[in-house]
């Protein structure tokens, strides 16, 4: 099957319409940036005819070529797979911009010569302007120099490497912005919450203070001390943890506390069982 494929692409490509062109249409000029491209702004040609004198053109201009690719037999636009715009420099350098069909048909070249200048490489002075056509399709390729060009392109500025710029502007203020400390609640909200958490403590203060604390029942151990000293160390701790440690370090110091504290109050629970 592939064989039968490949033997009938190659009689298609062997006796495709090949067709005699033609160019129709063509006009040429130099306009300003905001310029309509009128017929009496612009040089209309013959194909193969050149435009008389020198065509001349600056970075402010836009150069404007238009033409259309019929076929000779019956004017019908085509558009072959070569389509060129020419620009040999004087010192006989070439600039070749492909050009694509457009939506009507027919072929535009409408850029300003600040724009094209890079495409250009920055050369100014003088330039034979040609268009080239060809294509499998076509018969009879043209290559047809239309018109002699003096463009005046801006010249490509030097690339200087940063390391080597030397400015002696002055240079912006740097100014630094730090983060705005995050809105806090007032002074007196902070202030009942801290008397709020006292309270209790306070309470238990007053309670001993009014019915007094009995040391009577309590055995004669060193753990007891112990005990009542590991409470005072915690409720320390606990104050100082509001001062000026973080709660990490709270915690670090609260598990040290806490189990001699536990192991103390276990111990004074173990003796009174014994006593009674």
């Amino acid at each position: 099957m592939r064989p039968i494929i490949a033997i009938l692409a190659l009689i298609t490509l062997a006796y495709a319409a090949v067709d005699d062109i033609t160019v129709e249409s063509f006009k040429i000029g130099f306009l300003a940036k905001d310029q309509d491209a009128k017929d009496e702004h612009l040089k209309k040609m013959a194909v193969f005819s050149k435009a008389s004198g020198v065509l001349s053109g600056d970075a402010n201009q836009r150069l404007y070529v238009k033409f259309d690719i019929q076929k000779k037999s019956d004017k019908s636009k085509v558009a072959p797979e070569q389509v060129f715009l020419r620009f040999e420099h004087s010192t006989g350098e070439d600039v070749i911009l492909a050009l694509e069909s457009q939506s009507t048909g027919g072929y535009l070249y409408d850029t300003s010569l600040r724009v094209a200048a890079k495409k250009f490489n920055h050369l100014t002075g003088s330039f034979k302007a040609s268009l080239i056509v060809g294509g499998k399709t076509v018969k009879n390729p043209i290559n047809w120099t239309f018109a002699d060009l003096e463009l005046a392109l801006p010249s490509n500025p030097p690339i200087v490497p940063k390391s080597q710029k030397i400015s002696y502007d002055v240079l912006p203020e740097i100014v630094h912005q730090f983060r705005q400390p995050e809105k806090r609640p007032p002074a007196v909200i902070s202030d009942a919450f801290t008397i709020i958490c006292l309270l209790p403590l306070a309470f238990l203060l007053a309670v001993w203070f009014k019915i007094g604390i009995n040391f009577d029942n309590a055995p004669a151990s060193p753990w007891v001390i112990i005990f009542h000293g590991g409470l005072a160390g915690i409720l320390a701790l606990y104050l100082y943890f509001w001062i000026k440690i973080d709660m990490f370090e709270t915690l670090k110091y609260l598990s040290v506390l806490g189990f001699i504290t536990f192991v103390a109050g276990n111990r004074v629970l173990r003796a009174l069982a014994t006593d009674k």
